[in-house]
């Protein structure tokens, strides 16, 4: 599959290519573009005219372009879904659930643009005022440099074209390495939509090329990243230097804290749910899960039994549960960090166990000092358990690690469930359930090292926006 520049399927400059490979079979599957910085070069180039036309198209005309095209991808859903899984390793039934997601995230941000206004401020606040009206107004930055990871690769997608579409920005759109051809589909029902064909592209190749160029040239207004803290850090650094707004959703190590008094079914199950999906490969799955020491050692016993009966297989089998890592590379590290932890004083009770991309659902009761408990982000089948007595040692032990992305606590409590939310260190914290939760209307992004910025239909606009400040002096004496 080639990639889209300018409106059209295109190779690379030097025509090279990256494999994409089906990490259920290991086999290749397809080839992209691996883009040049030529490549590159056009695409922002294109894009820069692109948006000077976009910008102009009036919003209702440009709402009406982007629901077009949320009903041309809600008929494509089965094809692009079939992509996805082939190439990312979800199961089929949650790659279909997120393509639909993609055209509710464009519907919700379009219905968040009509009511996106400017302000009139006070024209008597202050005595050399009077007389004055003063008004701002919202204006697109420009050309938007979007990074899109491999795990979410359509929903995604979504959250970094949508409201700066809608805003009147243009985007060159960078998909991961691993899971590009549903960026490649997306692109191309924009076009058919009638977005102009400059004003968006997607520039398939490795991100440390052409992610770094990008995030580099002088003609990007902003940068939006969501993957490792590794690289969104680098990234960061290069946009102060040239004082560039960045967007950064990155790693997180949520704990999701479960009480003696919780719902004890209700709570194996968000234990389930909350790290399943995707193969553990979720920014906000639980990847702690404190447990009060009451119920550790039942609960530990059910969540084992419960975790034995996932069906793990073909994902393109509607009945399978759990699907393979994205790739063979990624499903070994995390065999690496299982060994880590058992290293650590981890004690195996399921799983543990690789066999190519797939990693068995492993279960661990793990002391609080290890990595696992803190700092070391698993991404993969994993679930970590740590015995915790009182609500302060709870918080104390979530909140021992560089990351803050979500949050859970289940307790049948609502003034513990209260002070827990309060005091977690976390963008997000999700009473009654995991962390693992997001609505594309709530601000969503983490504290410390998971990130800066939000994203979100009730915050997300201003962000994709500079504010202009316009005053009549003096109209109205």
């Amino acid at each position: 599959m080639q990639m889209l520049i300018g409106g059209k399927y295109v190779d690379a400059s030097d025509g090279a290519t990256m494999a994409v490979v089906n990490p259920a079979t290991g086999k290749t599957v397809d080839a992209v573009p691996a883009a040049t910085l030529e490549d590159l070069d056009r695409g922002i180039a294109l894009a820069v005219e692109g948006q000077k036309e976009w910008k102009e198209v009036p919003l209702h005309e440009k709402i009406r372009i982007l629901e077009k095209y949320a009903c041309l991808i809600e008929e494509e859903a089965d094809q692009i879904a079939g992509v996805m899984c082939e190439e990312g390793g979800k199961p089929i039934g949650q790659c279909r659930t997120e393509v639909f997601a993609n055209a509710a995230i464009f519907r919700i941000y379009c219905a968040a643009a009509y009511t996106f206004y400017g302000k009139t401020l006070p024209y008597n606040g202050e005595a050399r005022s009077q007389g004055d009206v003063v008004m701002t107004v919202h204006e697109p930055l420009g050309v938007f440099a979007n990074i899109v990871p491999f795990n979410y690769p359509c929903e995604l997608a979504a959250h970094k074209l949508a409201p700066m579409l809608v805003t009147g920005n243009a985007v060159v759109l960078l998909p991961s390495s691993k899971t590009p051809r549903s960026a490649i589909r997306i692109v191309d029902l924009l076009y058919k939509a009638g977005v102009p064909e400059n004003a968006v592209c997607c520039i398939t190749g490795k991100g440390s090329v052409i992610g770094a160029a990008a995030a580099a040239d002088p003609r990007v207004a902003a940068v939006s990243f969501t993957g490792s803290t590794q690289v969104g850090i680098l990234l960061a650094e290069c946009c102060a230097k040239a004082l560039r707004p960045v967007s950064l959703e990155l790693g997180g190590n949520d704990p999701l804290i479960i009480f003696d008094d919780a719902d004890y079914e209700k709570a194996l199950d968000e234990t389930v749910s909350g790290r399943i999906g995707n193969a553990g490969q979720t920014c906000c799955a639980s990847k702690r899960f404190l447990v009060q020491r009451g119920i550790f050692d039942r609960f530990s016993s059910d969540l084992v039994k419960r975790l034995s009966k996932i069906k793990m297989g073909d994902p393109r089998d509607p009945e399978v549960e759990m699907g393979p890592c994205v790739r063979e590379a990624d499903a070994a590290e995390v065999e690496r960090q299982i060994r880590q932890t058992v290293a650590q004083g981890g004690r195996l009770l399921l799983g543990g166990r690789r066999e190519g991309a797939f990693v068995e659902p492993t279960v661990m009761a793990v002391p609080k000092d290890a990595d696992i408990a803190k700092d070391m982000e698993c991404f993969g089948p994993v679930w970590p358990l740590i015995p915790f007595d009182t609500m302060e040692e709870a918080i104390e032990i979530a909140n021992n690690t560089v990351f803050g992305l979500s949050s859970g606590v289940i307790t049948s409590s609502m003034e513990v469930a209260m002070k827990v939310a309060n005091r977690v260190e976390a963008g997000a914290c999700i009473i009654g359930g995991s962390g693992n939760y997001r609505l594309a209307h709530q601000p969503f992004g983490g504290y410390k090292y998971s990130g800066i910025g939000r994203e979100g239909a009730v915050i997300t606009l201003e962000e994709m926006t500079r504010q202009k400040t316009i005053s009549f002096k003096g109209i109205l004496n």
